[in-house]
């Protein structure tokens, strides 16, 4: 298997040969600009979500996407910070843009905190809690504690995934932020986790769970997104209920067409308030709580295969799992 680091190097240099012009829209419609899905994700209350960049040697590359809340700390997909990202990693750091960086010091014990039900082949429980050296003065997320959230409800998913519309899929390499919204279309796992698809407007021949009219900034994620964070609006208050996951080859009849995220695939996300109990376990480094992993003791654990299967019920047919980073 081609190591993490170099598969990172290949992918940029492949992106950037095959792409000229301006940004397409992250695996949005086909019929909304881009700008509309960059504003959304640019809007100040999102302003805690920022870039996940690795140095493996040859400077920092995106990687996927986290959220900064409590000032000291990030919320994000397990994968994006596991040993399989982080074997070989020189630097890790999190950027917010306009010069807002910071350096998250991975090689002490606590500071990168995994989920102990992480697996790394079937993404469950793939929730990861970072702990920062430094407060940041910068608007941080709210998470969502409250009663469990309605299916058909409007989220807003906010990450510097790759860019396409639904008719490419997310073809193209990004490090630009962007939201999207769906509806919450079905809980998986237990409620652990929940799923939307990407409707396309003016038919619902690529529907198939939830309702069947497209969002006007429908869309799904794509890589670079995984960690990325999943709002609704409570209370007057924009608050985190989810995190960017993976994806699913789902178009036509749950067989798949091999384009990424394009219309009738499927979105993942972790719903965060089934971790309310761990997160709240875990403290500063200093007086660490919970489970942690550091580069320390890493060596270079292989990447799962990019499509993990699993099955949901005897009743429901395997669906490929892929996950929204680029690690």
């Amino acid at each position: 298997m081609i190591p993490h680091r170099i598969l990172c190097v290949l992918a940029l240099g492949l992106a950037a040969s095959a792409f000229s012009g301006d940004l397409l829209g992250s695996t949005r419609r086909d019929d909304v600009p881009d700008s509309a899905y960059r504003g959304l994700g640019n809007r100040a209350a999102f302003k805690s979500v920022g870039r996940v960049e690795i140095d493996y040697g040859q400077g920092f590359e995106a990687i996927g996407t986290a959220t900064l809340y409590g000032r000291d700390r990030l919320v994000s997909a397990a994968h994006v910070f596991d040993d399989s990202a982080l074997a070989g990693a020189q630097g890790v750091r999190i950027n917010f843009g306009k010069g807002r960086i910071q350096n998250i010091d991975f090689t002490t014990p606590g500071v990168v905190n995994i989920n102990p039900g992480y697996n790394s082949s079937t993404l469950n429980n793939d929730v990861s809690i970072v702990f920062l050296p430094q407060p940041l003065s910068l608007g941080t997320a709210r998470l969502y504690h409250g009663r469990k959230i309605r299916l058909g409800t409007t989220i807003t998913f906010v990450g510097y995934g790759d860019t396409g519309t639904g008719l490419t899929g997310s073809r193209f390499y990004s490090t630009d932020k962007r939201g999207g919204q769906n509806s919450l279309d079905r809980y998986v796992r237990n409620g652990k986790d929940f799923e939307i698809d990407f409707d396309r407007p003016g038919t619902s021949r690529y529907n198939s769970m939830g309702g069947s009219i497209a969002l006007s900034l429908e869309g799904l994620i794509g890589p670079g997104d995984s960690g990325g964070s999943v709002w609704v609006r409570k209370g007057g208050h924009w608050k985190v209920i989810g995190i960017n996951d993976y994806g699913v080859d789902w178009f036509p009849n749950g067989r798949g067409n091999g384009i990424e995220d394009d219309y009738g695939d499927h979105s993942g996300f972790v719903y965060l308030p089934k971790y309310s109990a761990w997160i709240a376990s875990l403290s500063a480094p200093a007086q660490t709580a919970g489970v942690q992993r550091s580069v320390s003791a890493l060596s270079a654990v292989p990447e799962p295969t990019s499509v993990a299967l699993f099955g949901f019920a005897a009743a429901v047919a395997l669906l490929g799992r892929r996950r929204a980073s680029r690690a």
